[in-house]
C-alpha cells in the first residue's frame, strides 16, 4: 500500500513538470434535462382530476478540475435539479395535488483533453458519485428519500478562451444534463 502511494506521488511529480500554466479550473453551468418518454395524460373522473405534463427546472452544476498534465484532469462536480407534476381539477383548473423529484448529486470526475491548442480545447469525461433524491408523491402515498448512484458521461466538451475566463459547452448524459453550458475561471 505504501509503495503504491509513493508511486502515485512520483507520477504526480513527473506529470507536474508537463502541466500547463493554469492547473485549476472552476466552472458553473446550466444543463437541460434529458427528454425521455412521452406525456400520457391521466384522468380520474370520480375525483374530477387530471394530471399535466412534468415541468423541469434547469440542472445547476459547479465543477472543479485539477490538470494533471496537458491531457488529463481530475476533479469533482456538484449538481442539483428538480421536476414537478400537478393534478388539477378538470372543471376549474385549480391544483389539487402535486408530486415531484429533487436531487443533489456529488461526483468525482476525470476528463481527457484531446485537443489543447490555441484558445479552443476539446475533451471527453466521465463522473461517478452519489445523489440524494427526495421524491414527493401524490396523496395518500408517503414521500420517499433515498441515496442513489449518480453519473455523467460527457461525450464532447468544448472550452473556449485564451486567458483565465473561459466559456464551455458539453453534450452528454447523466446528472448534469444532456446539453450543458456555462463559464469558468482558470488559475
Amino acid at each position: 500500500m505504501l509503495a503504491g502511494i509513493q508511486f502515485l506521488f512520483a507520477v504526480s511529480n513527473v506529470q507536474a513538470q508537463e502541466a500547463p500554466s493554469y492547473r485549476n479550473i472552476v466552472s458553473a453551468g446550466v444543463g437541460l434535462w434529458p427528454v425521455i418518454g412521452h406525456y400520457d395524460p391521466y384522468y380520474d373522473k370520480e375525483r374530477n382530476l387530471m394530471n399535466e405534463e412534468q415541468k423541469h427546472s434547469l440542472i445547476l452544476s459547479a465543477n472543479y478540475q485539477y490538470m494533471m498534465n496537458r491531457h488529463w484532469s481530475l476533479g469533482g462536480t456538484i449538481s442539483m435539479g428538480r421536476w414537478r407534476q400537478y393534478m388539477r381539477y378538470i372543471d376549474s383548473g385549480e391544483i389539487a395535488d402535486r408530486k415531484g423529484d429533487t436531487f443533489l448529486a456529488t461526483m468525482f470526475s476525470t476528463r481527457y483533453y484531446w485537443r489543447t491548442k490555441n484558445w479552443v480545447r476539446t475533451y471527453s469525461g466521465i463522473s461517478f458519485g452519489i445523489a440524494y433524491d427526495w421524491e414527493e408523491k401524490y396523496d395518500p402515498w408517503p414521500d420517499e428519500h433515498k441515496i442513489t448512484p449518480s453519473w455523467q458521461l460527457t461525450m464532447l466538451g468544448i472550452e473556449v478562451g485564451k486567458g483565465r475566463i473561459i466559456g464551455f459547452g458539453e453534450f452528454g448524459f447523466g446528472m448534469t444534463g444532456w446539453l450543458v453550458g456555462g463559464i469558468g475561471y482558470r488559475f
